[in-house]
Protein backbone atom coordinates (compact mmCIF):
# COMPACT_ATOMS: atom_id res chain seq x y z
CA UNK A 1 0.00 0.00 0.00
CA UNK A 2 1.31 3.44 -0.84
CA UNK A 3 2.35 5.86 1.88
CA UNK A 4 0.34 8.70 0.38
CA UNK A 5 -3.26 7.83 1.18
CA UNK A 6 -5.84 10.03 -0.49
CA UNK A 7 -9.55 9.65 -0.12
CA UNK A 8 -11.61 10.04 -3.24
CA UNK A 9 -14.72 12.08 -2.81
CA UNK A 10 -15.86 11.85 -6.42
CA UNK A 11 -16.45 15.59 -6.59
CA UNK A 12 -19.39 15.36 -4.21
CA UNK A 13 -19.96 17.48 -1.17
CA UNK A 14 -19.25 15.64 2.06
CA UNK A 15 -21.40 16.07 5.13
CA UNK A 16 -19.27 17.45 8.00
CA UNK A 17 -20.34 14.70 10.41
CA UNK A 18 -19.88 11.79 8.02
CA UNK A 19 -17.34 9.00 8.36
CA UNK A 20 -15.63 10.15 5.17
CA UNK A 21 -15.14 13.67 6.63
CA UNK A 22 -13.62 12.16 9.78
CA UNK A 23 -11.24 10.05 7.67
CA UNK A 24 -10.14 13.10 5.69
CA UNK A 25 -9.68 15.10 8.88
CA UNK A 26 -7.64 12.30 10.44
CA UNK A 27 -5.36 12.06 7.39
CA UNK A 28 -4.80 15.82 7.34
CA UNK A 29 -3.97 15.86 11.07
CA UNK A 30 -1.59 12.94 10.58
CA UNK A 31 0.16 14.67 7.69
CA UNK A 32 0.53 17.82 9.82
CA UNK A 33 2.01 15.84 12.72
CA UNK A 34 4.48 14.10 10.40
CA UNK A 35 5.63 17.42 8.91
CA UNK A 36 5.98 18.99 12.37
CA UNK A 37 7.97 16.01 13.67
CA UNK A 38 10.30 16.14 10.64
CA UNK A 39 10.87 19.86 11.19
CA UNK A 40 11.64 19.33 14.88
CA UNK A 41 14.06 16.51 14.09
CA UNK A 42 15.75 18.55 11.37
CA UNK A 43 16.10 21.54 13.74
CA UNK A 44 17.57 19.28 16.45
CA UNK A 45 20.15 17.80 14.08
CA UNK A 46 21.03 21.22 12.64
CA UNK A 47 21.58 22.54 16.17
CA UNK A 48 23.80 19.56 17.01
CA UNK A 49 25.62 20.01 13.70
CA UNK A 50 26.35 23.67 14.54
CA UNK A 51 27.61 22.66 17.98
CA UNK A 52 29.92 19.99 16.53
CA UNK A 53 31.15 22.44 13.88
CA UNK A 54 32.00 24.93 16.63
CA UNK A 55 34.06 22.30 18.45
CA UNK A 56 35.79 21.41 15.17
CA UNK A 57 36.68 25.07 14.63
CA UNK A 58 38.12 25.35 18.14
CA UNK A 59 40.59 22.49 17.62
CA UNK A 60 44.09 23.55 16.70
CA UNK A 61 45.84 21.60 13.97
CA UNK A 62 48.57 20.24 16.25
CA UNK A 63 46.24 18.69 18.85
CA UNK A 64 45.67 14.96 18.49
CA UNK A 65 43.21 14.86 21.39
CA UNK A 66 42.09 16.97 24.34
CA UNK A 67 42.16 16.34 28.06
CA UNK A 68 38.98 16.24 30.09
CA UNK A 69 39.74 19.62 31.62
CA UNK A 70 40.18 21.17 28.16
CA UNK A 71 36.81 19.79 27.07
CA UNK A 72 35.14 21.40 30.09
CA UNK A 73 36.89 24.70 29.33
CA UNK A 74 35.63 24.56 25.73
CA UNK A 75 32.08 23.98 26.93
CA UNK A 76 32.37 26.94 29.31
CA UNK A 77 33.10 29.34 26.47
CA UNK A 78 30.88 27.57 23.96
CA UNK A 79 28.53 30.00 22.33
CA UNK A 80 27.72 33.59 21.59
CA UNK A 81 30.41 35.13 23.79
CA UNK A 82 31.79 37.23 20.93
CA UNK A 83 28.33 38.35 19.88
CA UNK A 84 27.39 39.31 23.45
CA UNK A 85 30.58 41.37 23.73
CA UNK A 86 29.74 43.18 20.48
CA UNK A 87 26.21 43.96 21.68
CA UNK A 88 27.54 45.30 24.99
CA UNK A 89 30.10 47.41 23.14
CA UNK A 90 27.44 48.90 20.85
CA UNK A 91 25.23 49.66 23.84
CA UNK A 92 28.09 51.41 25.63
CA UNK A 93 28.79 53.61 22.61
CA UNK A 94 25.25 54.92 22.26
CA UNK A 95 24.30 55.75 25.86
CA UNK A 96 21.65 58.31 24.81
CA UNK A 97 19.08 55.67 23.92
CA UNK A 98 16.60 54.65 26.57
CA UNK A 99 16.28 51.11 25.28
CA UNK A 100 19.46 49.21 24.45
CA UNK A 101 20.05 48.10 20.88
CA UNK A 102 19.59 44.44 20.06
CA UNK A 103 17.71 43.82 23.31
CA UNK A 104 15.61 41.02 21.84
CA UNK A 105 18.67 39.31 20.32
CA UNK A 106 20.52 39.56 23.63
CA UNK A 107 17.52 38.13 25.49
CA UNK A 108 17.37 35.22 23.03
CA UNK A 109 21.09 34.55 23.44
CA UNK A 110 20.80 34.73 27.24
CA UNK A 111 17.92 32.25 27.23
CA UNK A 112 19.88 29.87 24.98
CA UNK A 113 22.93 30.11 27.23
CA UNK A 114 20.77 29.47 30.30
CA UNK A 115 19.15 26.39 28.75
CA UNK A 116 22.51 25.01 27.60
CA UNK A 117 24.02 25.66 31.03
CA UNK A 118 21.09 23.76 32.61
CA UNK A 119 21.57 20.91 30.13
CA UNK A 120 25.31 20.78 30.93
CA UNK A 121 24.74 20.66 34.69
CA UNK A 122 21.82 18.22 34.76
CA UNK A 123 21.50 15.78 31.85
CA UNK A 124 24.83 16.23 30.17
CA UNK A 125 26.00 18.13 27.11
CA UNK A 126 26.36 16.19 23.86
CA UNK A 127 29.72 16.99 22.25
CA UNK A 128 32.15 15.17 19.96
CA UNK A 129 34.42 12.77 21.79
CA UNK A 130 37.72 14.64 21.80
CA UNK A 131 39.48 12.28 24.23
CA UNK A 132 40.38 9.71 21.57
CA UNK A 133 42.79 10.58 18.73
CA UNK A 134 40.87 8.54 16.14
CA UNK A 135 37.63 10.38 17.00
CA UNK A 136 39.44 13.74 16.62
CA UNK A 137 40.78 12.62 13.25
CA UNK A 138 37.28 11.65 12.13
CA UNK A 139 36.00 15.04 13.30
CA UNK A 140 38.66 16.83 11.27
CA UNK A 141 37.71 14.82 8.17
CA UNK A 142 34.01 15.62 8.65
CA UNK A 143 32.69 17.99 5.98
CA UNK A 144 30.05 19.64 8.19
CA UNK A 145 26.97 17.97 6.76
CA UNK A 146 24.22 16.37 8.79
CA UNK A 147 24.35 13.36 6.49
CA UNK A 148 27.75 12.22 7.79
CA UNK A 149 27.15 13.02 11.47
CA UNK A 150 26.53 9.37 12.44
CA UNK A 151 30.21 8.65 11.68
CA UNK A 152 31.27 10.95 14.50
CA UNK A 153 31.70 9.62 18.01
CA UNK A 154 29.73 11.72 20.48
CA UNK A 155 29.76 11.75 24.25
CA UNK A 156 27.75 13.33 27.04
CA UNK A 157 29.70 15.67 29.27
CA UNK A 158 28.15 16.38 32.65
CA UNK A 159 29.30 18.88 35.24
CA UNK A 160 28.12 18.87 38.85
CA UNK A 161 28.56 22.06 40.92
CA UNK A 162 27.75 20.71 44.36
CA UNK A 163 30.69 20.84 46.78
CA UNK A 164 29.94 17.47 48.37
CA UNK A 165 29.53 15.63 45.06
CA UNK A 166 32.20 17.06 42.78
CA UNK A 167 32.09 14.41 40.05
CA UNK A 168 32.35 15.45 36.44
CA UNK A 169 31.66 12.69 33.99
CA UNK A 170 32.18 12.08 30.33
CA UNK A 171 29.86 9.35 29.10
CA UNK A 172 30.17 7.84 25.64
CA UNK A 173 26.97 7.49 23.71
CA UNK A 174 27.64 3.74 24.03
CA UNK A 175 26.91 4.35 27.75
CA UNK A 176 30.47 3.79 28.93
CA UNK A 177 31.38 6.10 31.78
CA UNK A 178 34.67 7.61 32.84
CA UNK A 179 35.06 9.44 36.12
CA UNK A 180 36.75 12.83 36.09
CA UNK A 181 38.28 12.46 39.57
CA UNK A 182 41.54 10.89 38.44
CA UNK A 183 42.58 12.89 35.38
CA UNK A 184 46.04 11.63 34.44
CA UNK A 185 46.31 13.42 31.10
Amino acid sequence: MSKDKKLKTGGKDIHPNSRKAKQISRLECHAGRVVKKRQNTKAKYNNLCERIQWFKDQLSSDQSHLSKQEIHELIERLRFQDELEQIDLKNQIGQRQKTPQYASRKALIDSTITSERHEYETNGFEVPNLLQPDAVKELRNWDGSVRFMPRLKLCLVKHSNSASNKTDQIVDIDHESESMDNDNE
